[in-house]
């Protein structure tokens, strides 16, 4: 595996699995031999807060924060989240991969398209600027994709199995890793969420 540093910045408001995802993907890049370095910031998770992860890994990290402008790939649950942080992380070779949805958050205004991360009253406009800045852009409705495959839960699966394809990590750690993270009974569920979601590029 590429042993230069990557760095991979999860997002998404409280309830849509940015922990487990953070847990999944770290324990995956561990499993394939990196040194890894991870940081939470909880937002009001419980009343729907912005929540983000933090995971460098490589040959040998020293800090767990990904600098300014410098994320290798944005992982987003939420639309409007993605905007939050692609502002302030985001290259013009970040990979980002992003549900198409989202809950329009309090910080939005009533004026639409105005600077990215700001100012947004509809998925659609959110949408438009994103693929105006951003080659390297994977929307993707794993809300639907979801409710297809029964649990509407695994929606943060299907996008990690998108982001999966960009990485060097080998599919059997990735489904190894998330049998060993997500409850017994429902490993069967989200190892179909993560091959939907890989297969969907």
């Amino acid at each position: 595996m590429d042993n230069s540093t990557k760095n991979i910045l999860i997002c998404g408001i409280g309830g849509q699995g940015v922990v487990l995802a953070g847990r999944i993907i770290s324990f995956a890049a561990f499993e394939s031999g990196m040194d890894i370095k991870t940081s939470e910031v909880h937002g009001m998770s419980q009343r729907g807060g912005s929540v983000s992860t933090h995971i460098r890994f490589g040959k040998k990290i020293f800090s767990p924060l990904i600098p300014e402008k410098s994320a290798t790939a944005i992982l987003s649950f939420d639309i409007y989240e993605t905007l939050r942080y692609t502002g302030s992380f985001a290259n013009k070779d970040t990979i980002i991969v992003s549900s198409n949805d989202g809950k329009t958050p309090a910080w939005t205004s009533k004026t639409k398209n105005d600077t990215i991360g700001n100012n947004f009253t509809d998925t659609y406009s959110a949408a438009s600027l994103l693929k105006d800045n951003f080659k390297s852009l994977i929307l993707l409705n794993d809300k639907l994709i979801a409710e297809n495959i029964g649990n509407i839960k695994v929606s943060n699966i299907i996008l990690i199995g998108a982001l999966s394809v960009f990485t060097d990590i080998e599919e059997n750690i990735w489904l190894k890793t998330i049998e060993k993270n997500v409850p017994e009974k429902t490993v069967d569920l989200n190892i179909k969420a993560f091959l939907k979601g890989r297969a969907s590029l």
